[in-house]
């Protein structure tokens, strides 16, 4: 009765609005761009020192940019400030535009002419190496493409939004405080009313933000000293909450990359290093960081435009931090599909992934989560191929019924079986049973486990999402 008179939910979120400024605890902003467009995905983007941009179109923040499905190069210089403190994480803060349909505008940042990492709407802050706190002015080339917007919205003159692009450093605790706060709150807001643990993490949340000084908006000084006391008292309050679910989520980052669909081929090659390139560098952000990709279309995409991003992966591949998963050469169609086109993409996919990576660097999954039919032969194909499981999403997918298990043995008409497996993450909201690009929040990881159908026969689950991964024990609570 206490926290529903006193609003408490509603009052933390308006409070976890009012801190997520001050994330950054230094900014500079950056120059304004030179902006050039290219014919094609497959253009050889100018990103070096040696190119001439004068002539370029200049792009200022708060200007609209760009046009739909467009291919293009923002150049530009950032400068890190020598009194800045170079033990805390300093990045680019790059708000291209909203785009609003996938994660469209998204570019490969190239610095001082090298591949780095990736942006989009979604992820518009790139962590910087501290060889670049140097004070020194470095070339950055953000190579990229517009997206689908105004095809998707029949609005073809629709332009991109260009915000104050910046450097900016992090204030770690500060961060540390608001994503463990927001997980908590949406923890309590996705308990049942009865659930004691509800009221263990408002208690948790109500005195940390006591803790937490906002007081003066102008001098925060207060503010950050007392972030990590109010850290110290959050993380209490959650350990007294509740105990453990005895549940295990096993979660994998995954990107679910469509080798054609809604853009062109060449648009596949960018979208992969994009990809690939940011998973590096989470890797080396994050010890702990595991990858999963299928799909060896993909890598030799990326063999033939990035050869060392390419030489990278294999050495993540041989640290076991990296995972080549899937089997086929792409996630094959497998319901008109014949026999031999099917025997066909295990032999090239398996063959790649030996010959590049080793002959036990692949886990033996035929790994399928948007494919939208399954031939009664593939256990016996699956078999054959030398793998041992199947996991699939799409047959959920269903307006009408869903299969009464999520894990079973699949016999094929030969009589083959296979040990299948169906993700149950939930994407709320949707008709379909589940989802394989799970967002990993709290909502949909307690969905994972309220979702599976067979909790008499097990309760070690499996959620993938884009690039992230975390192993932890279901909480009650959390």
């Amino acid at each position: 009765m206490y926290h529903r008179t006193r609003w408490t939910p509603e009052k933390i979120k308006q409070r976890l609005d009012l801190i997520a400024s001050l994330v950054y605890i230094k900014r500079k902003s950056l120059p304004s761009f030179r902006y050039r467009e290219l014919e094609s995905a497959l253009t050889p983007p100018p990103t070096g020192a040696d190119v001439d941009d004068s002539n370029w179109q200049e792009i200022d923040a708060n200007e609209y940019w760009g046009s739909w499905m467009q291919n293009f190069v923002l150049r530009t210089t950032f400068t890190i400030p020598d009194d800045w403190n170079k033990t805390q994480p300093i990045a680019l803060y790059l708000p291209l535009g909203e785009a609003g349909d996938f994660s469209h505008p998204e570019a490969l940042a190239y610095i001082d002419g090298g591949p780095y990492a990736a942006g989009d709407r979604h992820h518009q802050e790139i962590l910087l190496k501290s060889d670049w706190a140097d004070g020194k002015s470095h070339l950055l080339a953000l190579h990229g493409w517009t997206g689908l917007g105004g095809f998707a919205k029949s609005e073809p003159f629709t332009k991109l939004y260009m915000r104050q692009c910046a450097v900016v450093q992090i204030h770690q605790p500060t961060r540390d405080f608001i994503i463990l706060s927001r997980v908590a709150l949406e923890t309590t807001n996705n308990l049942d009313e009865n659930n004691p643990a509800r009221y263990g993490l408002l208690n948790a949340l109500n005195g940390a933000f006591i803790a937490l000084d906002t007081r003066d908006p102008l001098d925060c000084d207060d503010f950050y000293r007392s972030v990590e006391p109010a850290i110290q008292v959050l993380k209490t309050g959650i350990e007294k909450s509740g105990a453990p679910m005895d549940a295990i989520i096993h979660a994998t980052g995954h990107a679910h990359i469509d080798v054609a669909w809604l853009w062109t081929l060449g648009q596949t090659h960018r979208k992969s290093e994009r990809t690939f390139h940011n998973v590096i560098r989470l890797m080396e952000q994050f010890p702990e960081y595991h990858f999963t990709q299928s799909q060896p279309q993909l890598y030799q995409f990326i063999k033939e435009d990035q050869p060392g991003l390419f030489d990278s992966i294999k050495q993540k591949i041989e640290e076991k931090r990296w995972e080549p998963i899937g089997g086929m050469w792409v996630e094959a169609d497998c319901n008109l599909s014949g026999a031999e086109s099917l025997a066909r993409q295990f032999l090239l996919g398996r063959t790649f992934f030996r010959e590049h990576f080793g002959a036990e660097a692949e886990s033996p999954v035929l790994w399928l989560p948007d494919v939208f039919g399954y031939a009664w032969a593939l256990p016996q194909l699956i078999q054959q191929a030398g793998l041992k499981y199947f996991m699939t999403t799409k047959i959920g997918w269903s307006q009408y019924n869903r299969l009464p298990y999520d894990t079973f043995m699949w016999q094929g008409i030969d009589g083959t079986e296979i040990l299948t497996h169906f993700s149950t993450v939930k994407e709320f909201g949707s008709p379909y049973a589940s989802t394989y690009n799970s967002m990993a929040n709290p909502k949909e990881s307690l969905g994972t486990w309220q979702t599976f159908q067979q909790k008499e026969l097990h309760k070690d689950l499996l959620m993938a999402y884009g690039l992230w991964l975390r192993r932890w024990r279901r909480r009650s609570n959390a």
